[in-house]
């Protein structure tokens, strides 16, 4: 079975393996100096494409880069993150200049709307079909991490502090 096209391989690394899946945005990537583009009241005020443009000006979040870097060899190391297609050759070198470890990249495919939440349930969901034994998630927003804790998943809740003006439902455990 061939892995969808936006899944990117880097080390040949096998899905069907442990795995830790890292969000990319606030746990990694700092993206503070691009928040002003999301500043709109509803999804349509938002600049989206001068958000996601802006991503290879990211400073790196140092304990996200050290957590990556911490994970034993042996597992499969997978960044999924609901950046868009179009930026998928900023963002790998972006990854590479700054040294993340990482064995895939699962970015959105072309410019597809809907709650991150959603297109990132049905990516753990194709992960499992291919045998990734999903043993970590870690990501910044609250409902991602309701989604992955519904899946029945360990997720980590790691804060960015870019969800501080929105409500959740969330219990963490």
């Amino acid at each position: 079975m061939s892995h969808p096209d936006n899944w990117t391989p880097r080390t040949g690394a096998a899905l069907a393996a442990p795995a830790v899946i890292l969000d990319l945005d606030g746990v990694i990537a700092d993206t503070e100096h691009r928040q002003h583009f999301l500043a709109g009241s509803t999804n349509r005020d938002k600049d989206w494409a001068g958000f996601f443009n802006a991503c290879a000006d990211d400073p790196v979040i140092p304990a996200g880069k050290a957590l990556a870097a911490a994970i034993s060899a042996d597992i499969t190391v997978v960044v999924l993150t609901a950046r868009i297609h179009e930026i998928r050759e900023e963002t790998i070198a972006w990854l590479d200049t700054n040294e993340i470890r990482h064995d895939w990249l699962i970015m959105r495919g072309p410019r597809g709307g809907g709650p991150s939440s959603d297109w990132k349930r049905t990516q753990l969901e194709l992960l499992r079909e291919f045998g990734a034994d999903i043993r970590l998630t870690l990501d910044d927003d609250p409902r991602n991490i309701a989604m992955m804790l519904e899946m029945g998943l360990t997720a980590q809740y790691i804060h960015s502090g870019y969800y501080l003006d929105q409500s959740f439902d969330v219990e963490f455990r």
